[in-house]
C-alpha cells in the first residue's frame, strides 16, 4: 500500500468550528511551500503547486466554504495535526452526500493537500460505476 493511501485513511481531526477552520487554514497560507493540492474533480498532481499559487487557491476554497456551507458549525476540514498539518481533507459544501458520509460509498473530498504525492483516490474509493444496459446507454430513466 502506498504512503499516500495510508495516510488518506489515516487518523483525522475533524474541524468543528469555523474559528478553528480560519485558523488551519491560516497555517497553510503562512506555511505555503512543499504542498501538493489535488482537486479530485481532475486528475492527481505530479509535482508541489507553487507557494503563491497554493496560496490563492486556499483563498479561494475558503470563500467557497464561507459563501456555500450555510451552517453554524465547520464539519466539513479535517486535518492530520493541528498543529503541524502535513494533510488535508476538505469536501464541497454541495458534494456531502447522504449524511456527510454515512452511505456505503461516502463521498470524496474534493480537495487533498498533503506533502506526500497524491495517486489518484477517485479511481481507488470511489462508488463503483454504474453498469450500464444496452438501452440506458441511449435513454436516461
Amino acid at each position: 500500500m502506498s504512503s499516500y493511501i495510508d495516510e488518506f485513511q489515516g487518523r483525522f481531526i475533524g474541524i468543528m468550528q469555523w474559528d478553528d477552520c480560519d485558523a488551519l487554514l491560516q497555517k497553510l497560507i503562512n506555511q505555503p511551500d512543499g504542498w501538493y493540492l489535488y482537486d479530485t474533480l481532475v486528475s492527481a498532481p505530479n509535482q508541489i503547486i507553487d507557494a503563491s499559487v497554493f496560496t490563492e487557491n486556499v483563498n479561494r476554497i475558503k470563500k467557497i466554504l464561507t459563501d456555500e456551507h450555510q451552517e453554524r458549525y465547520c464539519g466539513i476540514v479535517y486535518t492530520n495535526d493541528l498543529e503541524n498539518p502535513s494533510f488535508v481533507k476538505i469536501f464541497h459544501p454541495k458534494n456531502l452526500g447522504k449524511s456527510c458520509g454515512s452511505s456505503e460509498h461516502p463521498p470524496i473530498p474534493q480537495w487533498l493537500l498533503s506533502k506526500t504525492k497524491p495517486i489518484d483516490v477517485v479511481e481507488k474509493f470511489g462508488p463503483p460505476k454504474e453498469r450500464q444496459g444496452f438501452i440506458s446507454k441511449f435513454l436516461k430513466f
